[in-house]
């Protein structure tokens, strides 16, 4: 298995402002890309996503990354946020 790459760059996702994503991806058994991705608001983790399987062709890897965030953003936005849920913070 490969060492993790950073490539967030590579992924063109319109985030809110204030926000900011990361991702590493590893080629991994099978030569399927997989990784794990991160969303913040300001200082605050708001997501990690542990992703397996996306695809073997990297393009195809990095676009399904993309709707993944982009339809976890929407759900996000969409959600009332003014109470206290009793969640903790990620770390």
């Amino acid at each position: 298995m490969e060492e993790p790459e950073d490539c967030h760059d590579e992924v063109a996702i319109p985030l809110p402002e204030g926000w900011r994503f990361s991702l590493r991806l590893t080629r991994g058994e099978e030569d399927f890309y997989g990784g794990v991705c991160e969303l913040h608001e300001a200082d605050v983790l708001r997501c990690r996503m542990m992703l397996s399987n996306l695809d073997r062709d990297r393009r195809l890897a990095l676009d399904r990354v993309a709707s993944r965030v982009e339809a976890w953003l929407a759900e996000w936005q969409a959600r009332d946020h003014s109470g206290n849920t009793g969640f903790s913070d990620l770390a």
